[in-house]
């Protein structure tokens, strides 16, 4: 029972730990990293969405000359950003005579945790900070 013929080839018990334990040393170091690289997509979706939805806001302004209810319209105006999984879309209408707005994308918790807020405003103007941002003292996402 001590020696192995010819016939008796195989793997012992801890050469197989042994790869079981590589294995699960490799995933702990590419899992974060996919995760990661998922959320910087679906982030980079968002900011595109941002800008079709910025577009949208422009036609419905040479249509209405103004802004006014388009906040109520988002679903409208923009469906993919309505019924996201992993961020939540708020239109914010402001300044005189309805003329200007934000479009704030917050993420959800869980699937998008540590994922930054995302601005954009009727000038153009972006920002994008974990915690939330302002627009023209914190990052461009345009810098990025």
């Amino acid at each position: 029972m001590g020696t192995r013929s010819q016939a008796e080839r195989g793997f012992t018990l801890i050469e197989l730990m042994v790869v079981v334990v590589v294995v699960a040393i490799l995933a702990a170091i590419a899992y974060p990293s996919y995760t990661r690289y998922v959320q910087d997509t679906r982030q980079a979706e968002a900011q595109g969405e941002m800008m079709a939805l910025s577009g949208a806001l422009e036609r419905y302004r040479a249509k209405n000359f103004s802004y006014e209810d388009a906040n109520t319209k988002l679903s409208e105006l923009s469906p993919v950003l309505a019924n996201s999984d992993y961020f939540t879309t708020a239109i914010s209408v402001t300044g005189g005579g309805n003329q200007q707005y934000e479009i704030t994308t917050t993420p959800k918790t869980g699937l998008m945790t540590g994922t930054e807020v995302l601005k954009l405003n009727s000038e153009g103007q972006t920002c994008m900070k974990v915690s939330g941002c302002t627009i023209g003292t914190d990052d461009s996402w345009k810098e990025h």
